[in-house]
């Protein structure tokens, strides 16, 4: 029992958001006196992570609130390219449903090179990281150093509504919404005519809700 709290109470401190109003506007000495800092942009070109668990600020808010979707023209610049390539590899299907990911023969997803919170101090800018992981920091938002698991058990699904970290809430949202994995001239030049990639957050989330999974999680 004593095992079982403990473990609650590391959850519940990697999960810690501590809420700052204008938190974009603060310094990096008022960042760090509240455990963040100016890191490596995650997916969604946000900055601002925890100096322990180097989750993103901004992606643990959308995370939190049930938000489960992403437009590839608006990602960050260091990875459009991966996730296009990523994104090629999985079948996508109904919400509900198991997204096959394809690999040759029947190897299960490998270990894929992606940037992450190291690239800020990294002798390379991509690190290894899960095929499945990957697919969540962009569909759901950066965790850093959190785990993610899946729902289904399912070592080749690549469905985002399939994985979850301590950030998610206990029913997912009933589809990924918006999931552009295609690019479009004009939506690339409006991503470069701005100073902060801050569309995502304003293209239209959906918060609904279904049924959660009842299935063993596996961890990633």
């Amino acid at each position: 029992m004593a095992n079982v709290r403990r473990s609650v109470h590391i959850l519940d401190e990697q999960a810690s958001l501590r809420y700052l109003a204008d938190i974009d506007k603060l310094s990096k000495e008022q960042l760090l006196e509240h455990n963040y800092y100016i890191g490596f942009p995650c997916v969604h070109g946000h900055v601002i992570r925890d100096a322990t668990y180097h989750w993103c600020y901004h992606c643990a808010r959308k995370i939190s609130s049930n938000r489960c979707g992403f437009d590839i023209n608006y990602l960050h610049v260091d990875y459009k390219t991966k996730y296009f390539r990523l994104w090629g590899k999985v079948k996508i299907s109904n919400p509900e449903e198991c997204w096959t990911i394809q690999t040759k023969g029947d190897q299960a997803p490998s270990r894929i090179h992606m940037p992450s919170y190291r690239s800020e101090y990294s002798a390379q800018k991509c690190e290894h990281v899960s095929f499945h992981k990957a697919l969540y920091q962009c569909a759901w938002g950066d965790v850093g150093k959190l785990v993610v698991t899946r729902t289904c058990g399912n070592p080749w699904c690549g469905n985002p509504l399939h994985m979850t970290s301590s950030w998610n809430r206990s029913y997912p949202p009933q589809k990924v919404y918006p999931m552009a994995t295609e690019f479009e001239a004009e939506k690339l030049m409006l991503y470069g005519r701005l100073k902060n990639n801050e569309i995502i957050s304003n293209i239209g989330f959906r918060m609904s809700i279904t049924n959660p999974l009842e299935s063993k999680e596996t961890e990633e």
